[in-house]
């Protein structure tokens, strides 16, 4: 129910938004990446996101999110990861491993309320789905390398802000905040990401 709540109020807003605004004459869609350290209640990772928008003027844009958090440490992210796997190995030398990798994919609809110069400040917000897994490694006698995994895949909505600075058509230097609301049976984890790096935009 408060997924859907927040489609609506989401859809809602683009409805009554669109007239609000003139229609740009710059490309409509783009290919956008931002990859850069992320941090965030699941621990300090190297985040990856890419995104496809349409924009349907020059302040509102829709579009497909999809985005990967690598190598969170599982102590911080445990609250929305599954259970670490159950391993029954042989003699193992060196030290066991265990971390999450988390995914994100989402539709989405983004707003630039204004613009300063080259600094294009944004509101988001959207749903999608949300998977964790997590995964124990660990290295036989022999040097071979066996691992682990247990996998979480369920609904999710987002927020979020950010803003990205132009240095040309091509690269700009972006900076994204979002929490996720991950929607699983009676409870709702929220994952907090701060997210800052190089982007890349192709029109």
């Amino acid at each position: 129910m408060r997924t859907t709540r927040i489609g609506l109020a989401l859809l809602m807003a683009l409805v009554f938004s669109i007239p609000a605004f003139a229609q740009t004459d710059a490309p409509r869609l783009s290919v956008n990446a931002l990859v850069g350290p992320s941090f965030g209640n699941v621990g300090t990772t190297f985040s990856t996101t890419g995104e496809i928008q349409y924009r349907l003027n020059d302040r509102i844009a829709i579009g497909g999110q999809g985005g990967i958090m690598p190598h969170a440490p599982f102590r911080k992210a445990g609250e929305i990861a599954p259970a670490a796997p159950v391993v029954a190995w042989g003699p193992v030398i060196g030290s066991e491993s265990t971390y999450v990798n988390a995914y994100h994919w989402n539709g989405n609809i983004k707003v630039w309320p204004f613009e300063i110069g080259r600094l294009e400040p944004y509101v988001t917000g959207g749903f999608g789905g949300f998977m964790a897994s997590t995964v124990v490694n660990n290295r036989l006698n022999g040097g071979a390398r066996a691992d682990a995994y247990s996998r979480s895949t369920h609904p999710a909505t987002n927020v979020g802000t950010g803003a990205m600075y132009r240095v040309n058509d091509w690269i700009g230097v972006g900076a994204d905040y979002r929490t996720f609301f991950v929607h699983r049976d009676g409870d709702t984890p929220k994952v907090h990401r701060f997210t800052a790096g190089i982007s890349l935009v192709v029109e």
